[in-house]
């Protein structure tokens, strides 16, 4: 396979990339990129689609897609490649640092902007593509920055899509960060752009963060062999430089559900958690907006820049807040969320007493009927619900939610006004083998077959929660066989 192939692919639209997967010519490059399961994935996909009925323009653009953290590919304008993600230029993944106030590269030549969505996405647009009334086009987006830095690109592309289509309403449909992505444009821009807006949906977005991203942001990457073995290539300063993937940590204590004044249901920690009390928060069990508490061993001027980036999370999360709670009960009523649950999550992040001293754990193992302590892998149910927003739930690892049927059939249905059929009640969601989601239509190439059940069927470990890392010789075998085109899944690591 040359390197132009796979950057030819990446790069190409869902369109493009299907009729390539198409071309018997082309499938040999695209089995080596992709590798031999996420290939067959791929090209069931590409035959699930009629080309002459269904790859010319179709119906006009209503849908604009917003993907979710690290779902955007980043390329280089001026040094060319495909920085995040490609095996080929993983040598490049550092250099996606950004400068202190995380508003350029730290190095401006480099000229990192967004291309297009990951091919993970692939299956949901393949299903978008085949549903009548609805057009869509993709906004991707620099997520490592400041989504207020793109909040002004999104809000013309909505705006030039209403103008170009006749004056239909466009429906935003968002995942993950992408979610916080069309919030943040609604803060800036939502009564510009609110009027000709029909519906937005939400799936799996955590809204108030992730425990996951304070995770990484302590143990670096750590949770499965791939996840460390990236760490060799994105060290941890350039992790912390990472405004926007450090905007999703748990919201502070006061916005974070649960923590509120006059919260009508108050987290109560575990009985038996004897330090929950040094921090009252469902996420953690110290501040996580000072950079003190995070025991890093910054040196000064390393400690400062986190600090700054914090402050800016922090920020960030109180001013969405009070733009959604601005908005109207019609403007509410135009959203809906979609929320992934029977998956074990890093729920819970905290410093605990050993016989050794402290020592930081995780909390992953799910309660019934709790929405601190249920989720999709990645998201906790109480930070996917959003105040006064409806909220459907479905069974569902976080990464694939867009790609489960069950799934895109109800972003469908509310798109078009039609009665929705998934469960409000996220216990009916897990009620044995009748409960709505499942499985992705596509599991290896947006990761998700890496889930195994854990007690049983209705209790699942998403295989990204390992607890301990693989070691130097492990990792020397990984990075030998990433070096010669034997793991090709690389390309699809993901944080969230």
């Amino acid at each position: 396979m040359g390197d132009d192939f796979g950057e030819r692919f990446l790069k190409s639209d869902t369109r493009e990339r299907l009729r390539i997967a198409r071309d018997p010519d082309q499938q040999d490059n695209l089995r080596t990129l992709l590798g031999n399961n996420a290939f067959e994935d791929y090209k069931r996909l590409a035959g699930k689609v009629d080309e002459g009925q269904h790859l010319g323009p179709g119906d006009r653009t209503n849908v604009i897609f917003v993907p979710g953290v690290m779902g955007s590919l980043l390329q280089s304008n001026s040094r060319g490649g495909m920085w995040w993600i490609d095996a080929r230029t993983r040598d490049r993944i550092d250099n996606l640092k950004l400068s202190p106030d995380g508003t350029t590269d730290v190095d401006p030549e480099d000229d990192v902007g967004p291309a297009t969505s990951d091919p993970s996405y692939d299956p949901f647009l393949v299903a978008l593509m085949k549903e009548p009334g609805l057009g869509h086009t993709i906004f991707p987006y620099d997520w490592r920055k400041s989504l207020r830095l793109s909040a002004e690109r999104l809000k013309n592309q909505i705006l030039d899509t209403y103008a170009k289509n006749g004056g239909k309403e466009v429906h935003v449909v968002a995942h993950s960060m992408g979610g916080l992505m069309t919030r943040a444009m609604l803060m800036e821009y939502g009564s510009e752009v609110l009027p000709h807006i029909g519906k937005i949906v939400f799936i799996a977005t955590p809204h108030f963060g992730s425990p996951a991203i304070a995770g990484y942001l302590k143990n670096h990457m750590w949770g499965h062999d791939m996840m460390v073995l990236l760490g060799r290539y994105l060290s941890r300063p350039t992790f912390r430089s990472l405004y926007g993937v450090l905007g999703m940590l748990p919201a502070p204590r006061g916005i974070y559900p649960g923590t509120r004044t006059n919260d009508p249901k108050p987290w109560v920690p575990d009985q038996d958690d004897a330090d929950a009390e040094r921090y009252l928060h469902p996420c953690a069990n110290f501040d996580l907006y000072q950079a003190d508490e995070w025991r890093l061993d910054l040196k000064p001027d390393e400690k400062e820049n986190l600090q700054r980036v914090l402050d800016d999370a922090k920020r960030f999360h109180q001013e969405m807040i009070d733009a959604h709670l601005r908005l109207t009960p019609d403007e509410r009523r135009k959203m809906l969320v979609i929320a992934g649950v029977g998956y074990q999550s890093l729920f819970r992040f905290q410093y605990e007493v050993g016989i050794f001293g402290e020592k930081a754990g995780k909390v992953t193992a799910r309660v019934k009927g709790n929405v601190h302590r249920e989720g999709d892998g990645r998201v906790p149910v109480a930070s996917a619900a959003l105040d006064k927003v409806d909220i459907r739930f479905a069974k569902g690892e976080h990464g694939s939610m867009p790609n489960i049927p069950a799934v895109y059939r109800e972003v469908f249905r509310f798109l078009k006004g039609e009665p929705l059929e998934l469960p409000k009640d996220m216990n009916e969601a897990m009620s044995g083998h009748l409960a709505p989601g499942g499985k992705s239509d596509a599991p290896h190439l947006d990761g998700s077959d890496r889930s195994v059940p854990v007690t049983d069927v209705d209790d699942l470990d998403p295989g990204y929660l390992q607890p301990e890392p693989a070691d130097d010789a492990r990792l020397s075998i990984l990075e030998d066989e990433l070096a010669s085109g034997q793991r090709p899944e690389f390309a699809r690591l993901r944080i969230l």
